[in-house]
């Protein structure tokens, strides 16, 4: 399944609050103040992954299963959020942000 990388940028910018751009291979997260990027290399095999296990956790609080990009906005604003350093990565489903 191909991710539309252009959707993806926009549904993550709107969740997260970042300045959101992404190509085949990465997706960079800016945020301006303070000065920060975070680069989270990913497949699209692994955004579908993840995106599977949302909707997975969703039916099981009793939501509705949800195959949109933004479903992932949560997972990575709490990633996102506690970072405090000025240059980060993530690697693919691991939400952890590497300084």
């Amino acid at each position: 399944m191909s991710i539309d990388r252009a959707d993806l940028a926009s549904a993550l910018a709107e969740a997260t609050g970042w300045s959101v751009t992404a190509d085949p291979h990465r997706v960079t997260f800016i945020n301006d103040d303070p000065p920060q990027v975070v680069i989270w290399t990913v497949t699209d095999s692994e955004i579908g992954q993840m995106r599977y296990n949302q909707n997975l956790t969703s039916r099981e609080a009793g939501g509705r299963q949800s195959a949109e990009l933004g479903t992932l906005g949560s997972l990575l604003d709490e990633a996102l959020g506690p970072f405090e350093g000025s240059r980060g990565v993530i690697r693919g489903t691991d939400l952890r942000i590497i300084e």
